[in-house]
């Protein structure tokens, strides 16, 4: 009994679990060596096995970087920034595996924006949750006020030029060549750029900024703030604790490991449902396989944002939700426009308009310093808008 308590306490899941996982993934693996035709029945199995992949690894890799950001001597919001990006790399691994492995680019893409979309959903709920436990508004985390509000006005104007940008090309190839508007190398490297500058500016300049107050005022005013992080960060258990040096490199180990093979495993399900299933053939059924993968790539940030929002953790939950976001739009969505020559699809510019105006929204509840329910509301509403249009017009242009 107390080696299972202290199997639970390291690695967040009981042996019970454990052993269900372990014979489901080796029962996976062996049926998918010995199958020389693949079933229906198989295909579910592997979504199960690829989404448990999905979620539990990406859990020991933000608990992994989380202590070792306590060796090398990050601040907790940039461990923080770190296990997002941790969490967020199961769809970045499935995008990219679509494209190497089986040449599905515009799967690949819409997987990546439609994470962004459900992280968006996951975001409104997050806030109606908590906006219904306190009475109606919440006031906005100070860490997404402090930090995260430069990087979301960047988004905004970034993601709405290359909206712009795609429109432009449609206008100069016409609506019967279409496929020749792209996302350009240059355009695209910007983007993944923009996040990885604000990763620099946050660790190297913000962060130096916090410690330095410029008056006394303000230094009392930082040292009371800290006395209040610091109590809420006890009170709440804070993750990013310092784990041994084993115990780091193995949950890291084991995390990023699982990760890969979750991705893996999740994106050849999808491709057999593509080639063995007829209406997976069409358009529509192509955007449904990557609206699957998005939403199965998202499931960390999923569980995370809705669990912390229950549990009053309002920072955790919209945080989370606002770095997947982001993370997705930016930087994986910038990536793979390096990679690859990303044809700009009608619901491309759509989902990355969509984002845009989600961000619009945070930016306005920024400046009124709250978040209130028909806020929460409107944010799921909006995204739902989207693939809603998605399936009933943008899917007959595949």
């Amino acid at each position: 009994m107390r080696f299972a308590k202290k199997f639970k306490k390291m690695f967040h899941i009981t042996i019970w679990e454990t052993l269900i996982a372990l014979a489901a993934i080796i029962t996976y693996f062996v049926l998918k060596a010995t199958l020389h035709h693949i079933p229906l029945g198989f295909i579910i199995f592997g979504f199960v096995v690829g989404t448990w992949l999905a979620f539990r690894p990406s859990e020991w890799a933000v608990l992994g970087l989380g202590s070792g950001s306590k060796y090398v001597g990050l601040s907790d919001y940039v461990a923080g920034i770190l296990s997002s990006l941790a969490s967020n790399l199961p769809e970045a691994v499935i995008a990219i595996i679509l494209i190497v492995k089986f040449d599905k680019v515009l799967v690949a893409v819409i997987t990546v924006l439609s994470a962004a979309g459900f992280n968006a959903i996951i975001l409104g709920i997050a806030i109606l949750l908590s906006t219904l436990k306190k009475g109606g508004h919440i006031a906005v985390p100070k860490e997404l006020e402090k930090r995260e509000a430069p990087i979301i006005r960047w988004a905004i104007v970034a993601l709405l030029m290359t909206v712009v940008f795609g429109f432009v090309q449609y206008a100069y190839y016409g609506k019967d060549n279409l496929e020749s508007a792209v996302l350009t190398k240059p355009v695209a490297a910007l983007l993944a750029a923009s996040y990885l500058f604000y990763l620099i500016y946050i660790i190297a300049v913000k962060e130096n900024d916090d410690r330095l107050p410029k008056t006394p005022e303000e230094n009392e005013i930082h040292k009371t703030n800290e006395i209040e992080e610091e109590t809420s960060k006890e009170e709440k258990h804070d993750d990013h604790e310092k784990l041994p040096i084993w115990l780091t490199i193995l949950l890291l180990v084991l995390g990023f490991v699982g990760i890969y093979f979750g991705g893996e495993t999740l994106t050849e399900s999808v491709n057999h449902l593509i080639e063995d299933i007829p209406f997976f053939f069409t358009s529509k059924g192509q955007i449904t396989a990557a609206l699957i993968l998005g939403a199965a790539g998202a499931v960390p940030e999923h569980g995370i944002a809705i669990i912390s929002a229950a549990k009053d953790e309002i920072e955790v939950g919209i945080g989370n939700a606002m770095g997947g976001i982001l993370q997705s739009a930016l930087l994986i969505f910038g990536i793979l426009g390096i990679i690859v020559s990303v044809t700009i699809h009608p619901f491309i510019l759509l989902q990355l308009t969509s984002i845009a105006v989600t961000l619009w929204f945070v930016k306005r509840c920024i400046h009124d310093g709250k978040f209130d329910t028909f806020e929460g509301i409107m944010i799921i509403i909006l995204q739902i808008f989207i693939f809603i249009i998605l399936y009933e017009d943008i899917a007959f242009f595949g």
